[in-house]
This record gives C-alpha cells, sequence and structure tokens, in this order.
C-alpha cells in the first residue's frame, strides 16, 4: 500500500509545479501589459508636454510686443523673444550676457536712490519706465510683468509696450492745457479789469451825467412854466424839444444802466412761473394806460428755470415792445404762450406794426432801432438786453414779422423741451378757454 501511495504523491507535487509556473506566466504576462501601457502612456504625455512646450514657445517667440524672462535674484535675462531683439537692437546672445536694469537709463536709477533692483522688484502689474535701446535712442515703455518659476528659480516674465508717442501727446496735452489755463487766468484778469471799469463808468453815468441833464430839462420845465409868455412860439418849441431830448436821454441812459447790470449781476436759478409773472407784467402796462384797449392772452401753467429777476427783465421788455407797436391797432393783441414747433420755444406775438425781415440782423444790437423816434418812442436797448439775458442762462432769442402783420418773439431755454404740455389759455380777465395754438380769449378791453 506504500509503494501504491507514492505514485501519487508525485502526481499532486507535478500539478502544484505546473500551477505555480502558470501563475509566474500570467503575471509576467499582466506586468508586460502594464509596462506597455504605461510606457505609452509616458510617451503620450511626453509628446503632449513637448507641444505644449512648443506651443508656448512660438507664442513667446512670436509674440509682437517685446517680451523676456529674468531671473529674480541675479536679473540676468534667460530668454528674449525676436520683438525685443528687434526693438532694443541688441542680438539675443547680448541679451543673455546682460541685466535687466541695463536697459534703464542711468540718470533715472539715480534719481530712484536704489540702483539696480528698485525697478524690477515687488508684485505683478503694470510700470511706466525710460528704456535706452543700443544705438541710444530712449523710448518710454509701460511694463506688465508676471512672476513664474523656471528651472525652479523664481523669475518674471516681462511685456513691453512702447509708449513713447501716447507720452508725447500727452505731454502736448498738458502744454495746451497749461498755455490754455495760462489765457484764461490773463483773460480772466482782463474782463475783472473791464468790470471794474463798467462799474466805474456805469457809476459816472448814474451820478455825474445824470446831474447835469436833470438840470437841463429842470431849467427848461421852469423856463416854459414861468417865461413861455416872453418867448416866442419859436422859442417855446425849442424849450419843449431840450425837455423831451432830456427825457429821452434820460430813459436812454437808464437802459444802459440795466444793459450793463444784466452782465454783471449774480445769478440764482430758481423754478418761475412765467405765466403769473407775464400777466402781472399785463396788469402794470394795463394800469399805466387805462385807456388804451389791449386784449391779452396769456397760457397758464408755462415754467421755466432760470434767474427770476433777469427772466423778468427779458419778459417784461418783450410785452414792452408788442404793448408799444400794437399802439396804433384799434383792436391790439398781444399773445404769452408755448410751442414745440419748430422747437421748443416760448414766445411774444401781437397784431402790432411788425417789421421788415431784411433787416431782422439789426433787431438785438444796441441803439439798433427798425422804427423812428416819431413813429414809436424807445432807445433800442430792450431786445439786446433780452438777447444778453437768454445767452446768459444759455438759450437765444429770435424774431419773425411782417410789415403790418404783427411780430412773434421766440426765446428759448435749454430746459425748454422738458417742460409738460401747456394749458389753455387763459386770457387777461382770468377766464380760461380751449385751444394752445390759437387760444380763445375774453372780449374785454382794458
Amino acid at each position: 500500500m506504500m509503494a501504491a501511495a507514492e505514485p501519487a504523491a508525485g502526481s499532486g507535487g507535478r500539478a502544484t509545479g505546473l500551477a505555480l509556473g502558470a501563475m509566474s506566466l500570467l503575471a509576467a504576462t499582466v506586468l508586460t501589459v502594464v509596462l506597455a501601457a504605461c510606457s505609452k502612456r509616458w510617451h503620450r504625455t511626453n509628446a503632449e508636454l513637448e507641444a505644449s512646450e512648443q506651443h508656448y514657445r512660438h507664442l513667446f517667440e512670436n509674440n509682437p510686443l517685446p517680451t523676456w524672462v529674468y531671473d529674480r535674484e541675479t536679473l540676468r535675462f534667460l530668454a528674449v523673444n525676436n520683438a525685443a531683439v528687434e526693438r532694443y537692437g541688441y542680438s539675443r546672445e547680448e541679451f543673455l550676457r546682460m541685466r535687466a536694469p541695463d536697459l534703464r537709463v542711468s540718470e533715472d536709477l539715480a534719481a530712484e536712490g536704489r540702483p539696480g533692483t528698485s525697478s524690477q522688484n515687488g508684485t505683478n502689474g503694470a510700470m511706466e519706465r525710460r528704456h535706452r535701446k543700443k544705438d541710444g535712442t530712449l523710448m518710454d515703455v509701460e511694463l506688465k510683468r508676471h512672476e513664474l518659476e523656471l528651472d525652479g528659480r523664481a523669475g518674471e516674465m516681462v511685456v513691453s509696450t512702447d509708449i513713447t508717442e501716447r507720452k508725447r501727446t500727452e505731454a502736448e496735452i498738458l502744454r495746451l492745457n497749461e498755455e490754455l489755463e495760462r489765457r484764461v487766468q490773463a483773460r480772466t484778469a482782463q474782463l475783472e479789469a473791464m468790470n471794474k471799469e463798467l462799474e466805474a463808468f456805469s457809476y459816472s453815468v448814474s451820478h455825474d451825467l445824470r446831474a447835469p441833464l436833470r438840470s437841463i430839462r429842470g431849467f427848461s420845465e421852469v423856463l416854459l412854466e414861468r417865461y413861455s409868455s416872453q418867448l416866442d412860439a419859436r422859442g417855446q418849441e425849442f424849450l419843449r424839444r431840450a425837455c423831451q431830448s432830456s427825457q429821452q436821454m434820460d430813459r436812454l441812459i437808464e437802459d444802459l444802466l440795466k444793459l450793463s447790470r444784466v452782465g454783471r449781476s449774480e445769478m440764482q436759478q430758481k423754478r418761475v412761473d412765467l405765466s403769473q409773472m407775464a400777466r402781472s407784467i399785463a396788469a402794470d402796462l394795463q394800469k399805466a394806460e387805462p385807456e388804451r384797449a389791449v386784449e391779452f392772452a396769456i397760457t397758464p401753467g408755462l415754467e421755466a428755470s432760470g434767474d427770476e429777476r433777469l427772466l423778468k427783465v427779458a419778459l417784461e421788455n418783450l410785452l414792452r415792445n408788442s404793448w408799444k407797436f400794437t399802439s396804433k391797432q384799434k383792436d391790439a393783441r398781444i399773445e404769452f404762450g408755448f410751442t414745440r414747433e419748430p422747437e421748443p420755444a416760448f414766445f411774444v406775438r401781437d397784431n402790432g406794426a411788425g417789421f421788415d425781415m431784411a433787416y431782422a440782423g439789426r433787431l438785438f444790437g444796441v441803439f439798433q432801432r427798425l422804427h423812428t423816434v416819431g413813429e414809436f418812442p424807445g432807445t433800442g436797448v430792450g431786445l439786446a438786453t433780452v438777447q444778453r439775458i437768454l445767452i446768459r442762462h444759455g438759450g437765444r432769442v429770435w424774431g419773425n414779422a411782417k410789415v403790418e402783420g404783427g411780430a412773434t418773439f421766440y426765446f428759448a431755454l435749454p430746459e425748454a423741451e422738458e417742460r409738460p404740455a401747456a394749458k389753455p389759455a387763459e386770457s387777461s380777465e382770468g377766464r380760461i378757454e380751449s385751444g394752445r395754438s390759437q387760444p380763445a380769449v375774453s372780449s374785454s378791453k382794458s
């Protein structure tokens, strides 16, 4: 029985050996496959890294802006691109023997007090510097820096932009601004001197000139009252003309003084009810000449932003102008309203004498009159005053008329287009009728 068992034992040992051999072969096969896969992956990764490196090197070399990398510790150049070689004039080999501060202007480094590293150390960002090319030419540059690590060393990549032309333009603009400022200061000084002279002139006119003028008028009136019996008709006419001329001259002086004050007074901006202002002026005109029959059509609810006192002077001049030039009309009519055509503007319209549009260019000049004093009294200063007030408010004034067909004067202010639509027109007695383009009014006459 022992003999029979021995062959069986030998057979099991061979089986075990075969199994171990198979397992070893399988392990070797798996290891070979894994190593092959790892090798393939390594080669692929290495190829990708090489491709990426070539891609970034291509971007670096072909960047149109001068670009370089330097060692932050030694400040020596480690790499430069083609644009840097072309812009600065140094060869690549010369660059790699240089340090970053070698591009700087020595005077700038000395002025900083920390030559060498002062311009290169610090956080990432942009800075402006002056660089010197190989041929000695100076150029202004803007440097944008980015920290990086190269072969285990701390470095910085710098992109240089030539801003020489921009700096030259900025310097020219600064020079022009300074020159403009000097001219403004000189002009301001001249205007201040002129204003002082104007104030002195105004004082002289209002006191020194008006005093003798009033004396002439006063003595002429005394002569007419006390000694008219001793004068013939011609002598009395001379004295009457002297009185009338002195009165006209006094009015002229007063208007000139008002005109001078328009340009010198300080403006107080506020919201102004122009409709109420027009009604007040109309009432004053009617009280001054109650015998006249004039119909007023005043659109209510019209407001403007501006200096209340100056706007009243302007509106009063326009309304008085219409009052004056409708004096020969049997059915005189004066309208104050607002229109949006051809542009947003207030207007004063009348059916008076009008004027020839061929002479419209003379309307707003001082002492420019389109009618004689015999036809309509006046000094020729009122419309010039209106224009000056509107200009001070940033607006404008213009007129449209027809001979014996009435006149319309428009005045626009900067905020005219922002106002709400005007309410219906209102007559001088306060009754409201419908319609804005041709507002109905009461038939009562003052």
